[in-house]
């Protein structure tokens, strides 16, 4: 199989999840460091305009969105799984719960704590991606408290969640769940920390926080974003071999791939691959010849060109 190659960041929560998942399978990786802001130069000719990351590059195969890349690690090291059938429920409703509501308040506060150290051209990036125009720095500083009091109030409810019988969150073998919650905890510490004093009067939380930590990032080495390219440009994408029933769009169709929430940045391609929870479509780069790129169906949009 073609080395596993990580367009990331190293402050960004998403691409944490996949590190951790990286260290809960014990696998070797490359990684790239690829822009907090657009533009992207050397990320778009592999993803064909998908901006966000993480990414994850297996030679001439791009696997975009975290859910998508554990479903690929889950089918090259099924064990332990990331995406396990038991308790799928609980985990899809946790996962949904800590990335679309629980993130918001801590982007909020963590970047407006932080909105001394971050650059104008993050806040204007950022804003971009949602249509916005971009954010007044007063504003952002009186708006804290409330930001921090919806956090501490989400807070409880972890806490809770951790000592209570309905789930064995704080015992169980970690999964992608685990660690989509974990991320944005996570996020509170990062930069310079100034938002972790918010995490203080939650032991659960720290020592189901310090048992994840404690998985690590498997084993990490270099690859510059050129090697990256010239790696998918010497590559041919691999076979891909199912068994799932045919989706809703015939191979060969001409389609156009977006998120439904926000930094929609299409990428359009020809259908190779289609079922109910996955899409894959093929492009051409002059930088990287024909390559695919991978997308879950879960919070994307399919259009037919």
């Amino acid at each position: 199989m073609a080395d596993l190659i990580l367009h990331h960041y190293d402050i960004s929560p998403y691409a944490e999840k996949i590190r951790l998942a990286f260290g809960l399978k014990g696998l070797a990786w490359r990684s790239v460091i690829q822009p907090m802001v657009l533009p992207k130069p050397d990320l778009m000719p592999l993803t064909g305009g998908f901006r966000r990351t993480p990414v994850l590059q297996a030679g001439a195969d791009i696997y975009c969105d975290t859910l998508r890349i554990a479903m690929e690690l889950d089918r090259r090291v099924p064990d332990p799984p990331l995406l396990p059938e038991e308790g799928r429920g609980f985990d899809a409703v946790l996962a949904t719960w800590a990335e679309r509501v629980l993130m918001w308040p801590t982007a909020r506060y963590v970047t407006g704590m932080n909105r001394e150290t971050l650059s104008e051209g993050f806040f204007r990036d950022r804003s971009a991606m949602r249509g916005h125009a971009a954010p007044d720095m007063e504003k952002v500083a009186a708006d804290l408290p409330h930001q921090e009091g919806q956090l501490r109030l989400m807070l409880g409810w972890v806490e809770d969640l951790l000592a209570g019988p309905a789930s064995d969150l704080a015992t169980r073998t970690p999964r992608l769940a685990d660690f989509a919650l974990y991320q944005r905890l996570w996020w509170l510490n990062a930069l310079d920390g100034k938002a972790a004093p918010v995490l203080a009067g939650h032991p659960r939380i720290a020592d189901w926080m310090a048992r994840i930590a404690a998985i690590g990032h498997g084993r990490r080495s270099e690859l510059t974003p050129a090697d990256a390219l010239r790696i998918a440009a010497e590559a041919e994408p691999a076979p891909i071999a199912s068994t799932a029933p045919p989706g809703d769009i015939p191979p060969g169709s001409r389609v156009r791939v977006a998120t439904e929430d926000f930094a929609l940045d299409p990428v359009e391609g020809e259908t190779v691959h289609a079922t109910p929870t996955e899409i894959t479509i093929r492009r051409e780069a002059p930088e990287t010849g024909r390559i695919h790129v991978h997308f879950p169906r879960l919070g994307y949009e399919v259009t037919a060109l």
